[in-house]
């Protein structure tokens, strides 16, 4: 059984900006409790983290929880990641850490409770979060990096590889990146109407990067970055 994910974070410049793009984009009740802002009605626990740290970019993250932190970052760093922040305690009780993959991409480990139950792509809700995607530029790599690190299930499907959801707690992807542009992590959020939400990103002030795009036997998705450019995708099917 894989370790599974426990929550996400945004990293934004300016939390209380953030704040009100993903109020009004998604309708999540988000609130400031002092270095974060705490998201609900996103369908899995999450943060808008006000970002200091010029030394690394904005991004969007995933903390997975793990039963030992210090363990967990010793087989990161054999497998070719980074510790950029050591483990520690955080007041609502547990402690995280935070490491680069080998692609660059900020994850993050958390300790502090119960593994949680896989959710199905069925029953996820409007404007909850209903899979995750990391952008690798050799995904066989990057899959021995994931299944080494958090244990999970990896299988290549051909042009994506997948994440078992059963071991990671929400459906993942891993995803052959050949363009120029930096690799990211990115969380997918289920939309009502994929071309009103586009519309409303244009109107806030972020920007679409892939537009409405349909997948055979899947739906429809697209791809905006947000005002701290981080990347963010939305589906509909």
């Amino acid at each position: 059984m894989g370790q599974t994910i426990e929550m996400f974070v945004i990293a934004a410049r300016d939390g209380n900006r953030a704040k009100s793009f993903y109020e009004n984009l998604f309708n999540w009740k988000i609130t400031d409790v002092g270095p974060l802002l705490q998201i609900s009605d996103a369908g899995l626990n999450g943060h808008i983290l006000k970002w200091p740290h010029k030394d690394h970019p904005t991004h969007v993250s995933i903390y997975v929880n793990v039963d030992n932190i210090e363990e967990c970052l010793a087989k990161v760093e054999e497998m070719g990641g980074s510790v950029i922040l050591p483990e520690m305690a955080v007041p609502t009780g547990g402690s995280i850490a935070q490491f680069v993959d080998p692609d660059g991409n900020i994850v993050g480990a958390y300790r502090g409770s119960e593994h949680k139950n896989s959710q199905s792509m069925d029953n996820i809700a409007v404007n909850h979060i209903s899979f995750f995607e990391i952008a690798s530029r050799e995904g066989s790599s990057s899959q021995k990096f994931y299944q080494t690190v958090f244990n999970w299930r990896i299988t290549d499907d051909g042009p994506v590889m997948s994440i078992s959801g059963e071991d990671a707690g929400l459906n993942g992807l891993i995803y052959n990146w050949t363009r120029e542009e930096p690799t990211y992590l990115t969380l997918y959020i289920k939309v009502a109407d994929i071309s009103a939400c586009i519309e409303k990103v244009s109107q806030l002030g972020g920007k679409v990067i892939v537009p409405e795009t349909a997948i055979p036997d899947f739906g429809t998705f697209a791809q905006f970055l947000d005002l701290d450019g981080n990347v963010i995708g939305i589906y509909n099917g």
